[in-house]
């Protein structure tokens, strides 16, 4: 398995019982922490590379899913890969114990519900007023000041509860969710040219939606469409 992953705004839990994984960043090789680890939310592509007997599954956390579960701010896991056993411990030793004699996939899967459901801590969920700022960021397409303005929250506070919650500023955010919903435009209705997307997405032009394309898969739009082997990482989360 030879797989571009994108950039995307959320963190993953990966559990590993095949064969090693390897990231390559910019040419630099790490190998992955355990069966079981953290892949944090990153800004840039890298690709995964894995030889072998293949079993491989993972829990992918909404922004603000993460914190209720493990109570760690979610800006702590950025750009890296942590082994759960790093944040359990024990615990995570008997998880791993549990998955390995789990008879198939279905069954794995309800170990880890019960695994989730222990670690959750209905306390650390947002609080009601906190979840309407937040969802409404998320869709409210504003710049930062213009937002902390209309609904009067300080720019500091709101920059506090990404990194708690979603793991990256509210700018670089913003930057990737609009990167990844014209990505998804681009390979599911492809426009009649960049420059068309670039404008319905609020780039400043076509130069700007390139740079911005390439700094998040390395690659320009048209080879970028080439590389299949990259669909599959592609996913929408709305």
């Amino acid at each position: 398995m030879n797989h571009k992953i994108l950039p995307m705004a959320n963190i993953d839990l990966i559990f590993n019982f095949s064969s090693p994984i390897f990231y390559e960043r910019r040419g630099k090789r790490d190998s992955t922490p355990g069966k079981i680890f953290f892949s944090g939310l990153t800004t840039e592509h890298m690709v995964m590379k894995q030889q072998g007997r293949i079993m491989l599954f993972g829990a992918s956390f909404f922004p603000a899913g993460f914190y209720p579960f493990f109570r760690i701010p979610v800006s702590e896991f950025k750009g890296s890969t942590i082994g759960l056993e790093q944040i359990l411990g024990r615990e995570a030793l008997d998880l791993e114990e549990r998955l390995q004699e789990a008879k198939n996939l279905l069954d794995k899967l309800k170990v880890l519900e019960v695994f989730f459901l222990s670690l959750l801590d209905r306390e650390n969920f947002l609080q009601s007023d906190t979840e309407s700022l937040m969802r409404h960021f998320f869709s409210a397409g504003l710049g930062i000041r213009e937002f902390c303005n209309q609904c009067g929250v300080h720019p500091r506070t709101l920059e506090r509860l990404f990194n708690r919650y979603v793991g990256t500023s509210p700018k670089q955010f913003q930057r990737l969710q609009r990167f990844q919903t014209a990505l998804n435009k681009l390979i599911t209705q492809p426009p009649d040219s960049l420059t068309t997307l670039a404008h319905e997405f609020e780039y400043y032009d076509q130069t700007h939606f390139i740079k911005d394309f390439k700094a998040f898969t390395g690659a320009s739009p048209s080879l970028f469409i080439k590389e299949q082997q990259s669909f599959l990482q592609i996913m929408k989360i709305s």
